[in-house]
């Protein structure tokens, strides 16, 4: 007995409950074509340069324009830290702050978890738990 008829033996009348049998499934899956997964192709790493940018092929006033705009985009950022420091931010607290998010967003996910299993056992959906609990649906 091959595969497909063994399959449609153990469903039994079953497979028929669902208005499709099976070999038409298989057949409605044939001819299309796959979609290709992200896994497929290499990694590129946003660090790395083309090969068609290399700063080699510059002529002298192309590089001096590149480095006056970089010198603008430095002076830029200069210019927004210290308008940053002066309106009371400190470096020191990035960090803490970024620790934080960090913190919320896994109780968050924590929290979801809880909520997919409680729908799942009362065999509701998720977004029907967030009023019992006085959640909004935008959090």
């Amino acid at each position: 007995m091959n595969d497909k008829a063994s399959l449609q033996a153990k469903l039994g009348a079953a497979g028929s409950d669902f208005g499709t049998p099976l070999r038409k499934i298989n057949k409605s899956c044939q001819g299309k074509s796959r979609l290709k997964s992200p896994l497929a192709s290499r990694f590129k790493s946003p660090l790395t340069r083309d090969k068609s940018s290399n700063s080699q092929n510059l002529t002298e006033s192309q590089f001096r324009e590149q480095l006056l705009s970089s010198q603008r985009k430095i002076s830029e950022v200069d210019k927004e830290i210290e308008e940053l420091r002066a309106s009371g931010y400190k470096e020191s607290e990035l960090q803490i702050h970024i620790d934080k998010l960090h913190e919320y967003n896994e109780i968050k996910d924590v929290g979801q978890m809880i909520l997919g299993r409680i729908a799942v056992i009362e065999g509701v959906q998720t977004k029907d738990l967030y009023p019992r609990y006085g959640l909004d649906l935008a959090d």
